[in-house]
């Protein structure tokens, strides 16, 4: 009975990272307003996309903070919301 238990919880963990992992919003695709639901102000996510576009696509996270109008503070708002991973 015990086997089973911790097998049932092994599973809902890769669950839950399962899908925390697909409700991140993907840097490098996200449109404006994608980006806004999450946090953003409207200025910055016009800023995000055209970064992007200028420069290619995020490595990292933490290259939104090469963003112009991206502090540390809306960084650190959105860095669990959002992800550079296919």
């Amino acid at each position: 009975m015990r086997v089973g238990s911790v097998l049932v919880a092994a599973l809902a963990v890769a669950v839950a990272t399962a899908l925390c992992a697909a409700q991140l919003l993907r840097l490098n695709d996200a449109t404006t307003e994608q980006l806004v639901a999450v946090g953003f102000t409207p200025s910055q996510a016009a800023q995000v996309v055209s970064y992007r576009q200028e420069n290619g696509d995020f490595l990292q996270v933490e290259e939104l903070l090469a963003v112009p109008q991206i502090s540390r503070e809306v960084f650190e708002k959105v860095r669990d919301k959002v992800t550079v991973d296919e």
